[in-house]
């Protein structure tokens, strides 16, 4: 019997713990930087590899929204009616991530997508390096939120980029303290990603060995690096995840 599907399964586990360890110390990285990565490290094609992140980034981010639930920190006045719009636009749009990728290549999305989030958290986190923010909730966030969750959700659905952006829109536009972004956004990312996986297993863009192997590296990774986040120097894993993404968008672009 060939151990070719056997060793696969754990290389992909390997990436998902990777994946799993960015996202957990910085909620950054499920597609930004697993998608590339299964693009140029195990030569999925694309519309394949943003199927298969999709299936597997809605498992961590529902399991991420439980525990931001315990924590109090999942805004549900945004995270609501963002999604009632993110929802339908992401699942057309994995529904026709093919026809999508024909017109215009995810890879190229993709790379631009990490750059102008790369040089958003550039200026934020190394220029402007803002105090702490306390959560206030205007009317005119909950207006604009659908608005921002439809061009957001069809994002997600053509890509599986979701929480790596939408947590940059709920600091920079709709000005959230970070740990209410960060659990907002697993919750609005574990919505969207429901029907663009649901959209990808559909059109048969899912690699299973794949999924079989990310999830519980991902999964691990994840648990791993939110318990130990606190014990590392915040300004040192900005750095470090900003240097990640930008390495991910030359992979992306070169190839």
């Amino acid at each position: 019997m060939s151990t070719e599907p056997f060793l696969f399964v754990l290389a992909y586990a390997g990436w998902g713990l990777v994946v799993g360890l960015m996202v957990g110390l910085t909620a950054i990285g499920t597609a930004l930087l697993g998608t590339p990565g299964l693009i140029v490290l195990f030569g999925m094609p694309p519309v394949t590899a943003v199927g298969t992140m999709a299936v597997a980034g809605f498992a961590m981010m529902t399991a991420g929204t439980a525990q931001h639930r315990r924590q109090g920190t999942v805004v549900l006045w945004i995270g609501l009616p963002f999604s009632v719009l993110a929802v339908p636009a992401a699942y057309m749009t994995a529904r026709y991530a093919t026809a999508i990728n024909a017109v215009v290549p995810l890879t190229t999305v993709l790379g631009i997508v990490i750059i102008i989030s790369v040089a958003v958290l550039f200026h934020r986190y190394v220029i402007v390096r803002p105090e702490p923010r306390i959560l206030e909730l205007p009317a005119w966030k909950r207006r604009i939120a659908p608005f921002l969750g439809l061009l957001l959700g069809a994002l997600t659905g053509a890509t599986s980029i979701s929480g790596s952006l939408i947590v940059i829109v709920f600091i920079m536009l709709l000005k959230l303290p970070s740990p209410h972004a960060v659990g907002t956004t697993a919750f609005v990312a574990a919505v969207s990603l429901l029907p663009a996986s649901i959209g990808h297993i559909s059109q048969g863009t899912v690699n299973w060995i794949g999924v079989i192997g990310l999830l519980p590296g991902v999964l691990a990774g994840s648990m791993l690096g939110a318990r130990y986040v606190n014990h590392l120097p915040r300004q040192a894993l900005r750095m470090v995840i900003l240097v990640v993404l930008l390495a991910a968008a030359v992979m992306v672009m070169i190839n």
